[in-house]
């Protein structure tokens, strides 16, 4: 009896302190992610302003101030996310993996379930299975949207109402704003919705195949 208190008592702080540590990893890189968003779109507003409005236009200095500014926080946000992205690759790599076959053995389980409990349990498990990955796809899609959408905040300043040697610079800012702030799971793939969808499918597919070889 007071070994399964015991066992009892170590499984239950082994699950609380295993899923204190998932929930603040997913936490930290969620937030990091929303940083990353709002920072290339208020970079965007701030480009789209280099040259001021044709109301109240800006003079050489300030302008090649916003122009040097606008490059450098770009390069800042390219190499930090890069080091994110290092951070995070492996991890994700190995989570879509076992995401992949929790999913396909998940819902086969619920399908040969027999107690209603037990089916509860285990789509809940399912669910937050599911969940977890369609975040990290979702908020790292935003940032790859967000990041192909800044290009345009140069375009969308009054570039036409300025003389042509600040063109050049323009140019220059706009080639560095090519460059992709994207998270990625290990060097195959990378996260996004359709990334998320494709694992959905495979899950399926798996599935499926485990069915039907179950049924002959």
């Amino acid at each position: 009896m007071i070994g399964y208190l015991v066992a009892s008592v170590y499984q239950s702080y082994a699950a609380i302190y295993g899923g204190g540590w998932i929930t603040s990893f997913d936490t930290n890189s969620m937030v990091i992610m929303v940083f990353f968003r709002m920072e290339l779109e208020l970079l965007r507003l701030d480009a789209k302003d280099i040259f001021g409005t044709e109301s109240a236009k800006v003079g050489h200095e300030v302008v090649l101030k916003r122009l040097k500014d606008c490059h450098r926080r770009h390069v800042e946000l390219v190499k930090f996310g890069r080091l994110f992205d290092s951070c995070l690759s492996p991890i994700m790599l190995l989570y879509m993996f076992v995401c992949s076959v929790m999913l396909c053995v998940t819902a086969y389980q619920i399908t040969i379930e027999t107690s209603p409990m037990q089916r509860f349990l285990t789509t809940e498990y399912l669910v937050f299975g599911v969940a977890q990955l369609f975040i990290y796809c979702w908020h790292s899609n935003d940032v790859l949207f967000a990041s192909a959408d800044l290009m345009r905040g140069p375009y969308e300043s009054i570039w036409w109402a300025r003389s042509q040697r600040y063109r050049k610079d323009l140019y220059l800012l706009v080639e560095q704003f090519n460059k992709t702030v994207v998270f990625s799971a290990g060097p195959f793939t990378k996260l996004t919705v359709t990334t998320f969808i494709s694992i959905l499918k495979g899950a399926y597919s798996y599935y499926t195949l485990l069915s039907q070889s179950q049924m002959k």
